[in-house]
């Protein structure tokens, strides 16, 4: 039993001696494990170099963590650079405008060298037959499988169809087909000749690639306190004023007309050709107002009944109007008025050369001193306007003259001249003096029709003449309208050998065409 723990002790000291052994082995091993290759440049060789780590710094192993830590301890992490920032430190991508494509597109493109006059039977438009072939691949038919023949499934009769329609694109139909035999002719006959099939072709389209431009954060001014201008002074904007105002309107239009027998000017209802021409140029300044206004009609017809003469003239006028007012007090103005009328041109008698009137044959010419009266109203509804102008004058002047005075060339009778009684024949002027009114009104009931109307009266308180105008335009468009005139007239001056003549004249008219006004 001793020798059996004698045994065990000395194993234990063997264990324990060869243990502190193998101890100072592994540290010898590690002093010499950190071996650097180096290359010996002088004897071209390479030689290991060993690092001699002493045991007491493989003891600080464990520290190396904290040694990093604490180096790294002032070291922190790059941020972003912010999009502000970006704004001055990164360029623009460099780009192309719309502008420059435009033109780049304009000058590449080929189609733009063509005229838009210039055909194109000139060009050679290649055929796909005569490019090189192409193998597609193209799967058997069902016919071609068959080995067999297919009638018996067809009906012994078939009734043959009455009328078969041609198919609208039969020749492109026809020509297809011819190139599908000659290509199918090619590729079974002369297989040769194909040096391409459908995986040769491209595949992939080329897609354009788009330019994006950076786009940055628009940065707000925060305002934060409100404006003040109570230390800006705004400067009081005056327009000039226009003093001087004009207006003309034309028409143009075809129309009936019915004239009345004892007409002044003469003619008869017809079917004719009408044009009004107005043209006014106003003054306004302070107390003064001058109103200018030309005014020109007429109407040409062609006479049937009449042997001598083609065509007639119906309705002329030309009419130049003026009046100088000065206001006085409200809408009422001290004026003197001016009106000189006359014909232009020569219009006859039915199947005679006895002139009815022409031009200064004759011209009246009337002056007058009095008052005018203006009203403008404006009501609630768009475009629904008042305009009227009455003038009175107590004293007024009326002149008429002719350059015709032959009894054989006109009749001066018609116009209201005077007979001399010594030589029994008409004189060609007369001077009356009397008082006169003279009005107008303009009524716009919306913006497509017009109401305008004319009054003028004369009286030497032994005659009276009176004219009294009415004209309803309604307008279809722009430059289109219908007109309803009506020219009341009365002169109880004038004479003739009629026995059924009459102090009224009646001058209707109705007519649609052109119309333009500003």
């Amino acid at each position: 039993m001793k020798v059996k723990k004698l045994c065990w002790g000395l194993l234990f000291v063997l264990v324990l001696i060869s243990s502190l052994h193998a101890k100072e082995q592994n540290i010898n091993t590690l002093n010499s494990v950190l071996i650097v290759n180096s290359y010996d440049k002088t004897n071209n060789i390479d030689s290991l170099d060993y690092l001699t780590v002493d045991s007491v710094e493989l003891n600080k192993i464990t520290d190396i963590r904290s040694i990093f830590e604490k180096q790294n301890a002032t070291y922190s992490t790059p941020k972003a650079l912010g999009e502000n920032l970006l704004r001055f430190l990164k360029k623009d991508e460099l780009q192309i405008s719309n502008e420059a494509m435009y033109w780049a597109r304009l000058i590449r493109d080929a189609s733009y060298y063509v005229d838009e006059h210039q055909t194109f039977k000139d060009t050679i438009i290649v055929d796909p037959i005569f490019l090189p072939i192409v193998f597609k691949g193209h799967p058997f038919t069902k016919k071609e499988l068959t080995f067999y023949s297919m009638d018996f499934t067809n009906p012994k009769f078939k009734r043959p169809d009455l009328y078969t329609p041609a198919p609208i694109f039969k020749d492109y139909i026809d020509k297809k087909k011819s190139e599908e035999i000659a290509l199918r002719f090619v590729e079974e006959k002369h297989p040769s000749y194909i040096h391409y099939t459908e995986r040769d072709m491209p595949s992939e389209l080329v897609k354009a690639s788009v330019i994006k431009r950076d786009t940055y954060e628009n940065i707000q001014l925060k305002v934060e306190n409100d404006a003040d201008f109570s230390d800006v002074t705004p400067v009081k904007f005056i327009p000039e004023r226009r003093y001087w105002t004009s207006g003309f309107e034309s028409a143009v239009q075809f129309s009936q007309n019915y004239i009345s027998k004892n007409w002044h000017k003469g003619g008869s209802s017809n079917l004719n050709l009408y044009t009004k021409n107005v043209l006014s140029y106003n003054y306004t300044k302070d107390k003064v107002n001058i109103t200018n206004q030309v005014e020109y009609r007429t109407s040409i017809y062609t006479a049937p009944k009449d042997t001598i003469h083609a065509y007639k003239v119906g309705d002329d006028v030309l009419r130049l109007s003026n009046n100088i007012g000065y206001k006085a007090f409200n809408k009422w103005s001290y004026t003197f008025d001016t009106e000189i009328k006359t014909q232009v041109f020569q219009n006859y008698k039915e199947n005679t050369e006895q002139k009815q009137a022409a031009l200064l044959a004759p011209v009246t010419a009337t002056f007058g001193i009095g008052m005018k009266y203006d009203l403008t109203k404006q009501f609630k509804q768009k475009h629904k306007k008042l305009v009227m102008a009455v003038n009175l004058a107590p004293l007024s002047l009326t002149y008429m003259y002719s350059t015709l005075k032959d009894p054989e060339e006109i009749d001066l009778g018609r116009h209201g001249f005077e007979l001399d009684t010594t030589t029994n024949l008409y004189k060609n002027s007369f001077t009356r003096l009397g008082s006169s009114i003279n009005s107008s009104l303009t009524f716009n009931f919306n913006r497509n029709v017009t109401w305008q109307s004319r009054l003028n009266y004369f009286t030497s308180y032994d005659n009276v003449k009176m004219e009294f105008e009415n004209t309803l335009t309604m307008a279809i468009s722009r430059f289109f309208s219908t007109r309803i005139y009506l020219n009341v007239r009365y002169d109880d001056t004038a004479t003739t050998k009629d026995t059924d003549f009459s102090y009224f004249q009646v001058n209707e008219l109705l007519s649609f065409g052109f119309n333009y006004k500003w």
